[in-house]
């Protein structure tokens, strides 16, 4: 009888495991918005736990003096072997790293500052190359004479949370405050934890940011961005499931912009303006981030990522162009109806208005300027904790656009820049005085930015308004709007930086 219920206990431990294993697939997502418990320390918590001595004294050591004709002893066999498993630790620990950073939204100018500063921190000798989604990295060992190199391949999403903690763990390795193994638990815990917020959220959060985009950047009134937001949920519903199926991922954009387009026009013949429900829909598609990055590395002199980056973004922004004036032709060949004089209005309402609306009143700015900025942060991953640091940086850049534009009649290229300027002074500033990253309050104003700069007239321009039809070019003048706002905003950051971190900074290198 004690065997068989020694028997019936180890058959109930899988049972009992599978339970627990229910039970925390069953947590509720919102659990881990309530904690604001990061995983990764922070760097004066660290050195207060190890104040009597720091790891950065303490040299690993790489060289043995058995030489490979004498009789090596157990003692040499067992400390090589433990330099080795060393070396290949640090090594895997440099893989990781380039791929969290790759995958949680790291600007790519500055991802190789950052693998250099850890390599040489823990002193391993390699050399990297960063290309879009892809980081080649080079070990060098001096002493056998070898190479070896790894490639990397991971393409970018947006997680503020976790790059949080990744920008935590890279301040503690580069102080010297947590060892490889230490680095490399923290690390895995990073990558297993789950995503903060579910996908069933992203087509709300299309609707809220196309809604508030049309008021704010397109002179959209309120039944417009009524508009504009029931064509975000489409798109966001058509994310989700062109994501199962392989074969429509690579037209998913060009498909939904003929779409958005087509209905969008047909709407025309109601009372609808057609450029900010159109435009409005896809906010969240503008290839701006992108363009600005890409122009940041060749500023930066990394040729060969940011010609890729460019390149990308502007073909891209054609695709968005030639989609909707795609799907707006489709519709005009099947309704020939007259809607030049309906056209004509909606130029002459549109063809002042860039960030000073004169369709709905001022005064809702005050609504709508919060609320596109707590829709970016759900689309960004971003913490509730961050939410407001990022909200104020983005309103700040967005009360500097206002002013240049409606009261100032700033030109286009000092509309730019300053705003962008503004926003990257407040977030390293932040970060010089807190010691916490800035990036993703700095990234948040840039998608401020973009469409603020891009303007209607822009807009416009991509439709050919002055040639009696709104859709005569095919995406021409946006791409290369896009090219000015982009390099705007690029100069603007850049002198921030440059103003605050005047000669640089080796330990905090994660900024625009």
């Amino acid at each position: 009888m004690p065997h068989i219920s020694k028997s019936a206990d180890v058959l109930a431990q899988p049972v009992t495991a599978s339970k627990e294993q229910k039970e925390l697939n069953r947590r509720s997502w919102i659990e881990p918005l309530t904690k604001n418990k990061h995983i990764v320390p922070s760097l004066e918590k660290r050195k207060a736990i190890s104040a009597a001595s720091s790891r950065r004294s303490s040299v690993d050591t790489t060289t043995t003096t058995s030489s490979q004709f004498e009789g090596i002893t157990l003692e040499d066999r067992v400390r090589i072997t433990y330099e080795i498993a060393n070396i290949l630790q640090k090594h895997a620990f440099v893989r990781k790293l380039a791929k969290a950073l790759m995958q949680y939204g790291c600007p790519g100018l500055r991802i190789e500052s950052i693998m250099r500063t850890v390599a040489r921190t823990i002193q391993v000798d390699c050399e990297f190359i960063y290309m879009p989604n892809v980081m080649l990295m080079s070990f060098v060992d001096n002493t056998m004479h070898t190479t070896e190199t790894h490639f990397v391949i991971q393409s970018q999403t947006f997680e503020m949370a976790r790059l949080v903690e990744v920008y935590r763990l890279e301040k503690l390795v580069t102080h010297g405050e947590v060892s490889v193994d230490e680095a490399l638990e923290f690390l895995d815990e990073v990558v297993a934890h789950p995503v903060l917020y579910p996908r069933w959220i992203n087509p709300f959060v299309y609707a809220l940011a196309a809604f508030c985009g049309c008021v704010m950047f397109y002179g959209g009134n309120w039944k417009e961005g009524g508009v504009a937001a029931a064509l975000a949920v489409f798109f966001g519903l058509y994310e989700m499931f062109s994501g199962q199926l392989v074969s429509l991922q690579p037209i998913y954009e060009i498909t939904c912009c003929m779409i958005v387009g087509f209905i969008a026009q047909g709407l025309t013949r109601v009372g609808f303006c057609f450029t900010p429900v159109a435009f409005a829909s896809f906010i969240v598609l503008l290839p701006g981030y992108s363009m600005t990055v890409g122009i940041g590395e060749l500023v930066s002199r990394q040729l060969v990522s940011g010609v890729v980056r460019m390149v990308y973004a502007v073909m891209y922004s054609f695709l968005l162009g030639f989609g909707i004036s795609m799907g707006s032709s489709l519709y005009t060949l099947v309704d020939t109806t007259d809607t030049s004089s309906f056209i004509s209005y909606c130029n002459m309402r549109n063809q002042n208005t860039g960030t000073c609306i004169t369709t709905v009143g001022p005064m809702w700015y005050f609504l709508t300027v919060p609320l596109f900025a707590v829709t970016y942060c759900l689309y960004l991953n971003a913490r509730p904790a961050r939410w407001p640091v990022m909200v104020c940086i983005a309103i700040c850049g967005f009360i500097v656009t206002w002013c240049l534009a409606c009261k100032a009649n700033a030109p286009a290229q000092v509309m730019q820049v300053v705003p962008a300027f503004t926003v990257g002074l407040l977030g390293n500033i932040y970060t010089k005085i807190s010691g916490k990253m800035s990036f993703d309050a700095v990234l948040l104003g840039v998608f401020y930015l973009v469409p603020g700069s891009l303007g209607l007239k822009a807009a416009l321009g991509v439709f050919g308004g002055n040639a009696g039809s709104e859709f005569a070019n095919q995406g021409a003048a946006f791409a290369l709007s896009m090219i000015q706002t982009s390099i705007g905003i690029s100069v603007g950051l850049f002198v921030a930086t440059l103003l605050v971190y005047p000669r640089g900074t080796s330990h905090t290198p994660l900024m625009f």
